[in-house]
């Protein structure tokens, strides 16, 4: 599941890009587009398939707008502010410390004893991730003071996302979870961006095609599947896994936009995916993982 929601999430990056370089969409814009279109979309589908699942209670509803506007609203965000004002590079590299984050606090706060085996796959993971950015490379990174700040926002918001999700799923359903979290983030956004005035620009057929592809098949479903995924695994493992992210953004925006592929990058993948099946072999071989 979290393997999926990485492939949605890295091919949506690439055709955001897409979407900022060949049509006038401004982050603010794409962000509260997108989370009003999820919201809708998700509200409909549970109601069609099961209204019970809309019925929660109010400290349920409560952990949902937390999560939704900690987590969500802010995570999307700062993270379209920082592909604007640095690049995608920037961006997930900053966004990609979430893990280690997650690490921590499961360290420090729960008293947990990572094993040597996560923490070599966290380097691994770390060291690939940075050279599919293409860490070393100034020219790429492009950084600035306010980019750097809103790409550790990210990571920060990410993994409160994933912590505090993993405390929701004790009671409510992943998509349940989702629908609220994101009706939380949209009431949010309508105070700064009311819906009507998002029907002033002249978008195109087009754009809006692709403002609900994004809001589908990069927004609900991938984080359907890392929400329900984290029932699952625990939230070390399963942020380790979503670094996968940047192997797969690498990947489609060579595809979709025509970026560089090069060699050292395809080294980084490598690095990825044997941090990603390291962790995984430890999770099937430990028979208390998913505990």
């Amino acid at each position: 599941m979290i393997i999926g929601a990485t492939v949605c999430w890295g091919v949506a990056a690439a055709s955001i890009k897409l979407l900022f370089r060949e049509h006038t969409v401004d982050p603010l814009t794409l962000v509260v587009v997108r989370a009003y279109l999820a919201s809708l979309t998700l509200l409909l589908v549970l109601a069609i398939t099961g209204r019970a699942r809309l019925v929660i209670g109010l400290r349920e509803a409560a952990l949902a707008a937390m999560i939704g506007i900690g987590g969500l609203l802010v995570n999307n965000y700062l993270y379209f502010q920082a592909i604007n004002l640095t690049s995608v590079a920037t961006a997930l590299l900053l966004q990609y410390q979430a893990p280690v984050l997650v690490a921590l606090y499961t360290a420090l706060v729960q008293r947990q004893r990572l094993s040597g085996r996560v923490l070599v796959s966290l380097a691994l993971t770390l060291t690939g991730c940075a050279l599919i950015v293409r860490v070393y490379d100034p020219s790429v990174l492009q950084p600035n003071l306010l980019g750097v700040l809103a790409g550790i926002g990210t990571a920060f918001a990410f993994a409160f996302y994933i912590l505090t999700s993993r405390i929701a799923l004790r009671t409510m359903g992943a998509w349940t979870l989702l629908a609220f979290a994101y009706t939380a983030a949209s009431l949010v956004w309508a105070i700064i961006l009311p819906p009507w005035r998002l029907f002033t620009p002249a978008f195109s057929l087009q754009t809006w095609g692709a403002f609900l592809a994004i809001a589908t098949l990069g927004t609900v479903v991938p984080f359907g599947l890392f929400i329900s995924g984290l029932k699952y695994l625990p939230p070390t493992q399963a942020s380790i896994i979503s670094m996968l992210e940047p192997v797969v953004a690498a990947v489609a925006a060579y595809v979709l936009v025509g970026e560089i592929l090069l060699p050292i990058q395809l080294l980084g993948g490598v690095l990825v995916l044997g941090g990603v099946t390291l962790v995984e072999t430890k999770d099937a071989a430990s028979p208390d993982a998913h505990s």
